[in-house]
Formats: structure tokens, C-alpha cells, sequence
């Protein structure tokens, strides 16, 4: 009999276990679920204001472009009217020295050494066409010196808002690298305390299409504006994206070709993709170098960096050329895969 209960009894005493077991992982779970939400919604933040930062600083650098362009312009009309002025003062100069030579004898001779009434009367006026001439020169003269004051007042005024301008491109860049900063450490927090299956839940699989652009150039958390075409100093306009990310996160091809390393001013250290169908693509301002050669879509070819002209901002700059001609705005296709 003993035995017979014995087993009823250790198969009750199992089942109340796995039921008790079963009720404390469904909190662990629930809680695991709940940190995750959080944790989603941390990054969603951090995300936010990163691109918040992102835009401001796109608009900071496109307002300080075109003050730029319109000093330049501003100095270069100021040199021309001093050049005029100049001259016109040599001219009037050039007037009152030969008036003085001259003097008022002189003319007066000029009048009666004529011959016949009309030489008189063509020598008269030849005379006060050189008297309205010179009036004429001397208000050249004021008009071209008020001219130049106003473009002088104009030019301290261009130079003040470059300065404000300045500081506030500064301010910008600082701000939009403490974003950076901030979803870096929101994303290292993350990696420290979920699992690994939970990473690719929060993170997913970076989305790969069909197309010339087919994953997004930056492997890790990115933003980044429409800034296609905005002004940038010199007359130029912007031919590619900013895509702000960490210092040093893997750049990669967006398309299978051939990667070619290179440097310049303004994108310090670069590579360029010529896709297998023609097109190519240009990353610039990396930090340091990864796969030349033939490479494949996610190919790593570099890191981001800021070298070049890029300021204090760690960022990619990505350009999109198709059949090799001029760069058209790739902000769509980027959407659709970062």
C-alpha cells in the first residue's frame, strides 16, 4: 500500500513544483518584457533628440554657407568701389591742376582768339561742357563715396553675424555630439544587460533591398536630415547626406563592386564604391580605412570619423551617383533601409 501512495504522492509533490515554477518565470518573463519596452523607449528618446540635434546643426551649417557667400560678395563690391573712387579722385585732381594752369586769363583767351562769332560761341561751349563735366565728376565722386560707406556698414554687419553664426555652428556641433553620446551609452547599456535574442528584437536585422542602395551605409544607431542641396561656403550646395553616428561605428557598402581608398580636403579620408551596374557611391570623412577592392553588400570599407572638413561632428557623408554621372539625393532610399 505504501508503495502504491508513494508515487501518486511524488507525482503530486512534481506537478505542484512545475506549477510553482511556472509561476515564478512568468513574472521573470513579464519582467523581462517590461524592461525591454523601457529600454525601447529609452533608445526611442535618445533617437529623437538625437535628430533633433541632427537638424539644428544641418541648419546652423547651411546659415553660416550663405553669410559666407554674401561677405565674399560684399568685399569684393567693396574693393571695386574703392577702385572707382580712386579713380575718379585721380580724375577730379587731374581737373583742378589744369584749371590752375590754365586760370581764368587763360580761358578768357581762348574766347577772344576766335576768329568769328561761331568759333566764339563752339569755343563758349566746349567750355561749359567742361565746366558740367567736371560738376558731373564730383557727384560721381559723392555718389560712389556714399556707396561705399553703406557697403563698409553693410560689411561690419555681415562680419558680426558671422561671428554669432559661428558660435551658434559650435554650439550646434557640441550638442549634436552629446546626442551621440548619449545614444551611445544607451545602446551600450542595452548590449550589457539584455540577452542577445533580445538585441535583435530592440535592434533588428538592418533591412536589406533590391536596388543601388540595398543596406545602410552606417552599421549601428545613425541620424540624419534631407540636407541634399543646402548651401555650404564657397557657392557650393551640399551632394550628399550626413549620417551622425559614434565615433568609429563600421561603414559599409550599400552595393557589391569595387572599393577604392583615397583622401581630399574636404572629405579627408574617403572610399569610393563602383557598383557592378555602373553607379558608385562615396563615403567620406572616416576615421580609418577597411576593405579595399572587390567587396560585397556590408562589406565593412571604413569607420566614421571627422576628418576632412567635418568639424567637430563625427559623421558619414554619403553620396549616390548614378550610371557615374552627378549625385542626386539618396535621403528616400536611405530612409527605406537605416
Amino acid at each position: 500500500m505504501e508503495g502504491r501512495t508513494g508515487r501518486p504522492r511524488a507525482l503530486r509533490a512534481g506537478l505542484a513544483l512545475v506549477a510553482a515554477a511556472a509561476l515564478l518565470a512568468t513574472p521573470a518573463v513579464a519582467d523581462t518584457e517590461t524592461q525591454l519596452e523601457q529600454r525601447k523607449e529609452e533608445l526611442a528618446a535618445a533617437r529623437a533628440a538625437l535628430d533633433r540635434a541632427t537638424a539644428a546643426w544641418q541648419a546652423a551649417e547651411a546659415r553660416l554657407a550663405r553669410t559666407e557667400d554674401e561677405l565674399a560678395a560684399t568685399e569684393a563690391a567693396v574693393q571695386r568701389l574703392r577702385r572707382r573712387l580712386a579713380a575718379i579722385q585721380r580724375r577730379i585732381s587731374q581737373r583742378a591742376r589744369e584749371a590752375y594752369m590754365s586760370g581764368v586769363g587763360g580761358t578768357i583767351d581762348v574766347l577772344l582768339s576766335s576768329d568769328s562769332f561761331t568759333e566764339f560761341s563752339d569755343r563758349l561751349e566746349f567750355i561749359g561742357s567742361i565746366a558740367a563735366s567736371d560738376a558731373d565728376l564730383i557727384i560721381e565722386g559723392e555718389v560712389t563715396a556714399e556707396e561705399l560707406r553703406r557697403r563698409m556698414a553693410d560689411l561690419a554687419r555681415l562680419r558680426d553675424r558671422r561671428e554669432r553664426e559661428t558660435a551658434d555652428l559650435e554650439r550646434s556641433r557640441a550638442a549634436a555630439a552629446a546626442r551621440v553620446q548619449d545614444l551611445e551609452d544607451v545602446v551600450a547599456e542595452l548590449q550589457r544587460e539584455l540577452r542577445a535574442e533580445e538585441e535583435q528584437l530592440l535592434f533588428g536585422v538592418p533591412p536589406t533591398v533590391a536596388g543601388a542602395i540595398q543596406t545602410c551605409p552606417v552599421l549601428g544607431p545613425n541620424s540624419f536630415v534631407d540636407s541634399f542641396g543646402a548651401p555650404r561656403s564657397g557657392g557650393r550646395t551640399h551632394q550628399g547626406i550626413d549620417l551622425i553616428a559614434p565615433f568609429g561605428t563600421p561603414v559599409v557598402a550599400v552595393h557589391a563592386g569595387n572599393a577604392v581608398q583615397g583622401s581630399n580636403t574636404l572629405g579627408g579620408l574617403a572610399v569610393i564604391v563602383y557598383h557592378t551596374d555602373g553607379d558608385y557611391t562615396y563615403y567620406a570623412h572616416l576615421s580609418s580605412f577597411g576593405a579595399a577592392g572587390q567587396v560585397r553588400t556590408g562589406t565593412v570599407i571604413g569607420y566614421v570619423g571627422s576628418t576632412g572638413n567635418a568639424g567637430s561632428v563625427n559623421h558619414l557623408h554619403f553620396e549616390y551617383h548614378p550610371g557615374g554621372g552627378a549625385a542626386i539625393n539618396p535621403y528616400a532610399m536611405l530612409r527605406a533601409v537605416c
